[in-house]
C-alpha cells in the first residue's frame, strides 16, 4: 500500500538564494530588453496557402489567388514537423502508460513474474 506524500519543509538556505538571485537576475534582462518592432506579414499574404506549398513541394504561385503574396515557409515546415514528432511520441507514451495486461491485470514492473506489481497510474488497488 502507498503512504501519501510527505511536504519537506527542511529546505536550504544556499539553495532559497541561489533561486532568488537567479529570479533578480532574470527580471533584470527582461525588463531591460529592448525589442524590434513586430513586422509580422502584410495584409494580402497568404500563410495557408505558402505552408502547404511548402508542404507539399510546389511552387507558392500555383495557390495564390489575384492579389495574394507568397511568405516564405522553410521556418513554417520545420516547426510544424517538430511539433508533429513531439506530438506523436507523447500520444505513444500515453498509449504505454495506459497500456494492461489482455486479462486485465496491471502491467508488472518485474519480467522475472514475481508477485510485484506496478500500482495503476488511475489509483487502481493492487488487487
Amino acid at each position: 500500500m502507498t503512504t501519501k506524500p510527505q511536504l519537506s519543509t527542511e529546505g536550504s538556505l544556499v539553495a532559497g538564494l541561489a533561486a532568488v538571485a537567479l529570479f533578480v537576475v532574470f527580471a533584470a534582462v527582461f525588463m531591460t530588453a529592448s525589442f524590434p518592432a513586430p513586422v509580422g506579414f502584410g495584409e494580402s499574404a497568404a500563410i495557408t496557402s505558402s505552408l502547404g506549398a511548402a508542404m507539399f513541394d510546389i511552387s507558392p504561385s500555383v495557390l495564390m489567388g489575384e492579389g495574394e503574396t507568397a511568405v516564405p515557409a522553410e521556418g513554417f515546415l520545420i516547426a510544424f514537423e517538430t511539433i508533429d514528432a513531439v506530438l506523436v511520441a507523447a500520444l505513444v507514451g500515453a498509449i504505454m502508460l495506459a497500456r494492461r495486461e489482455e486479462s486485465g491485470e496491471n502491467v508488472t514492473l518485474n519480467p522475472d513474474g514475481s508477485e510485484d506489481q506496478a500500482v495503476a497510474t488511475d489509483g487502481g488497488d493492487e488487487s
